[in-house]
């Protein structure tokens, strides 16, 4: 008896007996983040070791931080957020962000992840306050998500409220620019903006940078070589035949020097008739396969930095039917390509499946994953936002 309980008290306190903290820390990091869950009920210092932050850091430096996908579906104070391994095609939710009982219908957010860490950024929605009912109004509000605490914050707001904007990230600061009021379901309406503002991390606090030149919303944003780049978008609009209204599609962009603060222009990337507007992008940010990549329709093109230009690089092995709610995202050095439309798996029950196509740029060579969601997804509405989570 008198063993047990001398045994229990060395094993209360250390990680592992007869090691160090800091190698029994290096230890638990090198395991994968799948089976975490089993190993946390084996004693209390691994419970506590294990849901440390500290582990984040360590699998980061040694180079074992595994990526996840985080779907948004729809409003997140409706349907709370999934996160997807694609190495066990596991799925986890999140809870359901904080919502105002006024205001419903959040479309056209960004959704960025630093660490265990995800943020929910602007958006449009409608508010019953205002009048009338059916005019969508810009959200400044922003959320973040710990997910290993599983909580909402919600932080400072954006000065100037916008959705469908750019958007990029960094471990100090988040950065916004252009946008407008329109909703997922008036793709006719809303005003948009120019402005950019940098979110400090560390103050909770928006500050304004240099605007764009002009209006540009539904846009996209990434960090490149201490560079933000803005580039696709739409500003103005005209009417076909004076009816149907239809947007004004940029084929250029801007780039802003994130150490001197200038704007510089970037030139058209495709001749004017070669396509209407900016596809799907993703960025593949290691080092070995690093790109940017676009999706039209079936098709996967390339950008070329020093021609401006962007080059067919592969075409889908599955036609994509339904384009407009095509999403691409990039993971593990890898491209995932899925849309709403409904699949059935033979090999599984019946329900629907969601079919990730994911083509690897390094091999040049596609494969298919197949995986059934925790929650069921209407194919009515599209995808709302995603993003890459690296723990």
């Amino acid at each position: 008896m008198e063993t047990l309980r001398t045994r229990d008290k060395q094993f209360d306190g250390s990680i592992v007996p007869g090691l160090p903290d800091d190698l029994a820390h290096l230890c638990l990091a090198f395991v994968p983040l799948c089976h975490h869950g089993r190993l946390k009920v084996v004693c209390k210092s691994w419970h506590a070791a294990l849901s440390s932050k500290i582990l984040l850091n360590i699998r980061n430096r040694w180079k074992k931080a595994e990526e996840f996908l985080c779907i948004f579906r729809d409003d997140p104070s409706v349907a709370g957020g999934e996160i997807f391994d694609p190495r066990n095609k596991a799925w986890a939710l999140l809870p359901l962000m904080p919502c105002d009982l006024s205001t419903y219908g959040l479309s056209n957010f960004c959704c960025v992840a630093v660490g265990a860490e995800v943020f929910v950024i602007g958006g449009s929605l409608f508010d019953a306050r205002n009048y009338p009912l059916d005019k969508p109004l810009a959200s400044s509000a922003v959320f973040k998500c710990d997910i290993f605490c599983g909580s909402w914050k919600q932080l400072s707001d954006m000065t100037v409220p916008r959705g469908s904007f750019a958007c990029a990230v960094s471990d100090d600061f988040l950065i916004v620019a252009g946008g407008s009021s329109r909703h997922i379901t008036l793709p006719s309406e809303g005003d948009g903006v120019s402005t950019v503002e940098i979110y400090d991390m560390k103050r909770n606090e928006w500050h304004f940078q240099e605007g764009l030149k002009t209006i540009r919303a539904g846009c996209v944003g990434f960090l490149y070589n201490e560079e933000f780049w803005v580039i696709g978008g739409y500003g103005g609009s005209r009417t076909i035949a004076g009816v149907l209204p239809a947007d004004e599609h940029y084929r250029d962009g801007e780039i802003l020097n994130l150490r001197s603060g200038e704007w510089r222009y970037l030139q058209p990337m495709w001749k004017e008739g070669e396509r209407r507007k900016l596809g799907q992008v993703a960025i593949i940010e290691k080092d070995e396969s690093f790109g940017i990549f676009m999706l039209e329709g079936s098709i996967i093109f390339r950008y070329n930095f020093s021609a401006n230009v962007w080059i067919r690089e592969s075409v889908l092995p599955r036609k994509v039917f339904v384009k407009a709610s095509s999403r691409m995202v990039a993971l593990d050095g890898e491209l995932f390509v899925y849309s709403e439309e409904q699949y059935l798996d033979p090999y599984s029950t019946g329900r629907p499946s969601l079919l990730f196509q994911v083509y690897a740029p390094k091999k040049k060579s596609w494969r298919f994953v197949s995986t059934q969601p925790v929650l069921y997804h209407s194919p009515r509405h599209p995808w709302t936002a995603t993003c890459t989570i690296r723990l």
